[in-house]
């Protein structure tokens, strides 16, 4: 937590400025976080328990969100006592919530009786837990996002699975019960990641134990027809005709790009070298190595999977400290012990220390001060046309709802935020505000970037980037007469500045 809580001042050090502790707020640090924040905050508003239908966001439509209740619920569990100690106490919620259910995972790991894992085997769980660096990401550095939960529900699964298939293969009704019904969870809070996972676990039981337990496979799918009539299907279909607009969207999601090998090495903190040593060290022993044998094939096949996408390893990481931690405690040779240790110790400081230097010279792209000023000139009922990176926490900060947001689920709505701001044409752009019935307009700038909107929204509809040398007539475009604030028509009016961002009233009957 305390490597947390220093990424998360080195990361984003505005944040700190001018904030007299008595009015500090914990910024989030992505849109999804502001968006997860938003469901909950409907929730508190009286807008329902169960948010299945997401009408304030890729407004007027709405949208069918793939985030779920359990990590609502989770964050709603948090903010009833923080709320009579803080001032915004679902913001400290949101910051406070995946730390908070990485220390119940680790109480859980010190106190429950295993027959599985030692004294040294818990160690290297709990310690592993707190240093690698795609862990804390996920967890310590206070992002509210449900890849938290399903870390935890996963860590948990795993330890569970180990118990439920004892060495004298007679797995105790409690057990698979048990496992059940986190299994269930972790694919009730996502049926992406969880779901691949338990999948490839129940079809690795069949073939290789030749069974399951029918008490695991029943509370499992309990849990799952309970998420079924709770929430309906969050699965979402894009239309043809938006297709290539959000695979191109997708290009400007980092968790949905794959490692080169330089990065892949330090997320991994050298576990992808002793990995093969680690499997042959547990698989050459005897008795019962199949639940071993799992989780190192799933550990290998996510390691593959995250040079494609990034965003699975968190759980090749939980795969990978699940191994080493069962080596370290059925390895009877110490010095094969303290080798593997020290190369652990070794991969984590250098993981951990390239990660602090990345994020002390990242760029700034969510002002959320600038975004929560922003809102408070937000005085009338309207959507918003924002870019899609800010709409979120202006959503979360003014309450109106957003033509674009952060979830593919709303990419209608990101599309056109892209055409209005590459729009060369009022007229074109006007359309598209009475389309979405937009109230409000922002615009963001920041030298350091070469046209930030403009080439984003570009970049969605599919065509290049302007550079300082190839200008182009971007001095034409929507975007950029909006952040110049020159030849604007009369219907928008300016009405709020910051530093990086401009707010524009649109009003139809000024013409």
């Amino acid at each position: 937590m305390a490597l947390g809580g220093w990424l998360r001042a080195i990361y984003f050090p505005q944040w700190f400025e001018n904030q007299p502790p008595s009015e500090f707020r914990p910024w989030a640090a992505e849109a999804d976080c502001y968006s997860q924040l938003a469901r909950v905050q409907r929730i508190l508003d009286g807008q329902g328990l169960i948010q299945n239908h997401f009408t304030v966001e890729n407004w007027p439509e709405g949208l069918v969100p793939s985030t779920t209740a359990p990590f609502d619920y989770a964050i709603l569990l948090l903010y009833a006592p923080l709320k009579l100690f803080v001032k915004y106490p679902l913001d400290w919620a949101g910051a406070l919530i995946s730390p908070f259910l990485w220390a119940c995972l680790i109480v859980f790991w010190i106190f429950f009786r295993s027959r599985e894992f030692n004294f040294t085997g818990k160690l290297v769980l709990l310690f592993g837990s707190t240093v690698l660096p795609t862990i804390i990401w996920a967890t310590a550095f206070g992002r509210p996002r449900h890849q938290s939960l399903i870390l935890v529900l996963l860590a948990i699964a795993f330890t569970a699975e180990y118990e439920r298939w004892h060495l004298e293969l007679s797995p105790k009704r409690a057990w698979n019960i048990f496992a059940g019904i986190i299994w269930g969870l972790a694919c009730w809070t996502s049926l992406f990641e969880p779901q691949i996972i338990v999948t490839l676990l129940i079809v690795y039981n069949l073939i290789v134990r030749r069974r399951e337990s029918p008490a695991f496979l029943i509370s499992y799918g309990s849990v799952m027809l309970i998420a079924l009539l709770a929430e309906g299907v969050h699965v979402f279909v894009p239309p043809p005709e938006y297709h290539d607009a959000l695979l191109r969207w997708f290009t400007t999601i980092d968790e949905l790009h794959g490692y080169d090998f330089a990065t892949f090495m330090v997320q991994m903190t050298f576990i992808t070298f002793v990995l093969p040593f680690l499997a042959w060290g547990l698989l050459r022993r005897g008795g019962d190595y199949r639940t071993d044998l799992f989780l190192v094939l799933l550990t290998i096949l996510l390691t593959f999977v995250i040079t494609f996408e990034s965003r699975w390893s968190y759980y090749a990481s939980l795969g990978g400290l699940f191994i080493l931690a069962r080596y370290c405690q059925v390895e009877p040779l110490r010095w094969s012990r303290i080798v593997v240790y020290v190369l652990f110790l070794i991969g984590v400081i250098d993981a951990d220390t390239k990660l602090i230097d990345a994020h002390a010279k990242a760029l700034p792209f969510q002002p959320a001060l600038e975004v929560l000023q922003i809102s408070h000139s937000i005085d009338q009922p309207g959507g918003i046309m924002a870019p899609w990176w800010l709409s979120p926490g202006l959503l979360y900060f003014s309450g109106q709802p957003i033509v674009s947001g952060s979830s593919h689920c709303g990419i209608s709505g990101i599309v056109s935020s892209a055409q209005f701001y590459a729009a060369t044409d009022w007229n074109t752009a006007e359309k598209i505000l009475r389309d979405r019935r937009v109230h409000w307009v922002v615009v963001f700038d920041n030298p350091v970037y070469v046209y930030p909107v403009l080439n984003t929204a570009r970049g969605v509809l599919g065509l290049p980037d302007y550079t300082d040398d190839n200008k182009g007539d971007a001095e034409t475009t929507v975007a950029q007469q909006l952040i110049n604030f020159q030849g604007v028509p009369t219907e928008l009016r300016l009405r709020s500045v910051t530093q990086q961002l401009k707010l524009y009233e649109f009003e139809p009957e000024a013409r």
